[in-house]
């Protein structure tokens, strides 16, 4: 398999998550001298202690998802290990995240965290969190859909913007859920979905249809000027 990761966007974002991780931790430290030091300047105390808390959680938010091994990327490179040359997966290049060719299709591959079991019934997602003492043991995963429909149409802007005459050639989003302890049942699925240990089963097993060739493939990572790293 042909794999096409953006590194520089990679490194950016772990630099970029540790700075406000700690900037954020730092203006707060500074507010609470403030307002021992400084009582007179509580507005400015509050401001930066508030400013901070912010910046520490999207720093953190940052750090666990680009910083953290195995990254994201790295599970569904293993989860997909041993495909052909015919496939390739392009991570933060193509509007959506993490984009997989294959001979039956293009798809936007979405990763999702939830452990338990996942089902849809009455037109919802079920996310089943098994017995709890306390709290719900079930919760809808309302924002499912929606990010599945924002993936696709990204993915196909930028495919359509780098390759105009793959316009037509359809997109399609392949929910991932990658928690070790999560069972999928996939009776009347609205969109596809694996666990990332039968990912790449579920993959091969999907009738072929109209995607891009290894040759097309090349010509798509040659716009951004990168090379494959190639898999067993």
């Amino acid at each position: 398999m042909q794999l096409y990761r953006n590194e520089r966007l990679i490194k950016w974002n772990k630099f970029l998550g540790r700075l406000m991780m700690f900037g954020g931790l730092g203006a707060s430290f500074a507010a609470v001298i403030i307002i021992f030091l400084r009582p007179s300047f509580l507005s400015l105390a509050f401001g930066l202690m508030l400013s901070g808390g912010l910046f520490s959680q999207l720093g953190t938010a940052l750090h666990n998802r680009f910083g953290r091994s195995p990254r994201i990327d790295q599970v569904l490179d293993d989860s997909l290990k041993g495909l052909g040359e015919n496939y390739a997966l392009f991570h933060y290049y193509l509007g959506t995240n993490h984009a997989l060719f294959t001979p039956a299709g293009v798809f936007a591959l979405i990763p999702r965290n939830e452990k338990g079991e996942i089902l849809y019934e009455s037109g919802k997602w079920i996310h089943k969190l098994g017995k709890r003492r306390f709290g719900r043991s079930r919760k809808t995963l309302r924002d499912l859909e929606r990010n599945a429909e924002t993936e696709t149409k990204e993915l196909k802007k930028a495919l359509t913007k780098k390759l105009p005459n793959h316009s037509e050639t359809p997109i399609n989003p392949l929910l991932v859920f990658y928690a070790n302890d999560t069972t999928i049942a996939s009776d009347g699925l609205p969109i596809p979905a694996a666990h990332r240990k039968k990912l790449k089963s579920y993959i091969r097993r999907i009738e072929r249809r109209k995607s891009l060739s290894t040759e097309e493939i090349h010509h798509l990572a040659s716009t951004f000027k990168i090379v494959a790293n190639n898999t067993d």
